[in-house]
């Protein structure tokens, strides 16, 4: 953390964003000249949504995927060497993907203490303000609980960083970091707007966030007693905001042509373009089959960079429609043969099909760079039937919430409808609980959730096993190692136990 914030002394950058961000970028202004109007108070927010990902390569962009998808069950490196640790859990404490994403997160959170510490006392309207204010709290504790799970305790900087004194600290208590969240979220909760425009937090993308906030708390260490009625009372909440609905058809529910649709809570946005390089994500263009033609006419892929497992691709039942909606299994070649995946150059499923846009005429990396959905409606479903599961095992209501997500599921496209999934029932509290996971890993696969939610449930280790018995998983793996350049820089940080 230490070192990415040298960039910070001599000022920040600021860069501006397509959709909703249109401001001109302002790059290196001294503080001390800034932060007087509305206007500047915008372009410190456009700051830090900017910061969750730029230049296809930092935080959500990229990293952070590598990072948590390679290290589970759901994902594979076939042709990128350099993730290839992540996925065999070889990989040690300077490993450059887990560095970045301590690094990007940081300058995430930096960017979020510039709003605000410097915004309330700009002169300005004070509904919009407070609107600002609110969505730089979403942000922050996003970054935040990003971290306390991917490494647990973790260095608290509520202050915009002007020294490098102010980050030579040691790590405050997961019960500390959790406080700070669920505080930035109440907030949040509170002063967002119901609905707001295209990229932009607002109030049911924070409620729905404090409800995963409460669910991972739950089994952590800081676990506090309520914590899985409350994440049950705010998915209730949410599924009762008219500006939220479960779509009819799944394939409609995320992917670059259905973005900000109104099961989407909240979106990075992966396809500004506001230079020829850059802003955009790598999920379409490195899942892609390669050697299939995914666009008429089009030369055969050169993806394969990301790959699914073949045993979670298994876990997909053949006649589930998600199966289709997520997975290239079979098409042309370049001779204009059918081919399916095992035939392909690199033999494993691609998981594509969440990512490209399906209606694009061309194969130009800006058609392959979708948003990435970081929280959807589906996903509050299934918390509430986790949540109620804890609290009272399967309740009727527990019933409802899953099986709602696997009626969809049957519905296909609305024209042909499946017997499959069939509805749940009959089932134990430990039954329901494992089923509950299962639907995590079909319904949202490929969309960021498979590893925390290995990893809450403790069942990383025997999961991976299963698969990959040669893997030298254990539980150290629960959390990444922290950095080793972080600890040569800053000596009041200690590492991860066994790291």
């Amino acid at each position: 953390m230490k070192h990415i914030f040298l960039f910070v002394l001599a000022g920040v950058l600021f860069s501006s964003c397509s959709k909703f961000l249109e401001e001109e970028p302002k790059s290196f202004l001294a503080p001390e000249n800034y932060y007087k109007t509305a206007n500047d108070a915008f372009i410190a927010l456009t700051g830090a949504y900017d910061a969750l990902g730029s230049n296809s390569e930092t935080f959500i962009a990229r990293r952070l995927q590598y990072i948590t998808w390679f290290a589970s069950d759901e994902a594979l490196s076939p042709t990128l060497t350099a993730q290839k640790p992540l996925d065999e859990f070889s990989y040690v404490a300077d490993n450059e993907d887990v560095s970045r994403v301590w690094n990007n997160m940081y300058a995430a959170i930096n960017a979020t203490n510039i709003v605000l510490n410097r915004v309330p006392a700009i002169e300005m309207d004070e509904t919009l303000k407070t609107q600002y204010l609110a969505e730089a709290k979403f942000l922050r504790a996003l970054d935040y609980f990003y971290g306390v799970r991917l490494w647990g305790d973790l260095p608290l900087v509520t202050i915009e960083v002007t020294a490098l004194s102010q980050v030579d600290i040691a790590r405050s208590p997961v019960a500390d970091v959790y406080d700070l969240i669920i505080s930035d979220l109440e907030y949040a909760s509170e002063h967002l707007a119901p609905v707001n425009q295209n990229g932009r937090a607002r109030k049911g993308a924070a409620k729905a966030l404090l409800a995963k906030v409460y669910l991972t708390r739950a089994s952590s260490v800081a676990a506090q007693a309520g914590d899985y009625q409350k994440c049950a009372d705010l998915c209730s909440e949410v599924l009762a905001m008219p500006q939220h609905v479960l779509l009819a058809d799944y394939e409609k529910a995320i992917g670059s042509e259905d973005e900000f649709n109104q099961e989407s809570l909240f979106e990075w946005q992966g396809d500004r373009a506001l230079i020829s390089s850059g802003e955009h994500s790598i999920f379409g263009s490195f899942s892609l089959p390669r050697g299939m033609l995914v666009i008429p006419g089009q030369t055969a892929s050169d993806g394969g960079g990301i790959a699914a497992e073949v045993q979670f691709f298994n876990k997909y039942p053949d006649d589930d429609y998600r199966k289709e909606c997520t997975f290239y299994t079979s098409g042309p070649d370049k001779n204009g043969n059918t081919v399916t995946w095992q035939q392909l150059a690199v033999p494993y499923p691609s998981p594509a099909k969440k990512y490209i846009n399906k209606n694009g005429a061309t194969r130009d990396i800006s058609s392959f760079s979708g948003n990435f959905t970081v929280l959807r409606l589906a996903d509050v479903y299934l918390m509430r039937a986790e949540a109620l599961n804890e609290v009272s095992g399967p309740t009727t209501e527990a019933y409802a919430m899953i099986n709602a997500i696997r009626k969809r599921a049957r519905n296909r496209d609305g024209v042909n409808p499946s017997a499959t999934p069939a509805d749940l029932g009959g089932l134990s509290k430990e039954t329901f609980r494992d089923a509950v996971l299962n639907e995590r890993a079909i319904e949202l696969g490929f969309e960021g959730h498979r590893w925390f939610d290995l990893v809450r449930t403790k069942r990383l280790v025997q999961t991976i096993k299963a698969v990959h018995p040669e893997y030298p998983v254990t539980d150290k793996h629960l959390l990444f190692p922290i950095p080793a350049n972080e600890i040569q820089l800053n000596s009041k940080i200690k590492q991860n136990p066994e790291w």
